[in-house]
């Protein structure tokens, strides 16, 4: 005996409510599964700050007056490694030469973007 034509729809209805349910359980399982392993990863890695970082900078190599400007033989680029470094320091001269200071800079720090005048046109 065939099924009736309501029992074929609600048949269909419970295998398109049972696909959705699936795949939302297996989606869950797998962004959980992805939340986990990122989580744990997150807090293998060193915190930052907690170790001295070795960064190439932009040192100064004889003191600079403030609003003098930039030139070659006033800055140097090395690796050096420091515990706190500014987040807007440079990294390399060609991005700090001609520019003018701000204020004096001393002989050993190194140039950060707070250290410069904005650049005029």
């Amino acid at each position: 005996m065939a099924d009736s034509p309501k029992t074929e729809g609600q048949k269909n209805l419970v295998r398109i409510f049972g696909s959705i349910a699936g795949f939302l359980i297996v989606t869950g399982i797998g962004y959980y599964a992805g939340y986990v392993f990122t989580w744990q990863d997150f807090r293998q890695q060193p915190k930052i700050g907690a170790a001295p970082l070795k960064m190439q900078l932009v040192f100064v190599k004889k003191d600079i007056a403030a609003g003098q400007e930039i030139d070659y033989e006033s800055v140097e680029q090395k690796h050096e490694v420091l515990s706190n470094i500014a987040y807007d320091a440079y990294s390399f001269p060609e991005e700090v030469l001609g520019r003018k200071t701000k204020w004096g800079l001393h002989k050993g720090e190194y140039v950060s973007r707070h250290d410069v005048q904005p650049v005029t046109k």
